[in-house]
């Protein structure tokens, strides 16, 4: 399996269509590796290619929790 993993997958480096717009630092995998890391400093492994998903999945929930207010206040009136 090849794959591509973006190194810093933050809420401000994703758009709303799940495409990831800053483009440093990313690696490309020529090999299955869960672990791999394309960000020299994250020590910790949070951006590492098995938890690219549980990233985006931060940052649409921050989405949904910016939006909340305005959505929650629509409906009340309904």
């Amino acid at each position: 399996m090849v794959g591509f993993c973006h190194g810093v997958m933050n809420t401000d480096n994703l758009s709303i269509l799940g495409i990831t717009i800053d483009l440093g630092p990313y690696g490309f995998m020529e090999t299955t590796d869960l672990f791999f890391k394309c960000n020299h400093s994250d020590d910790e492994g949070i951006y590492s290619f098995n938890k690219q998903f549980e990233r985006g999945e931060f940052a649409v929930v921050k989405l949904i929790e910016a939006f909340f207010p305005l959505i929650k206040g629509r409906f009340q009136s309904i």
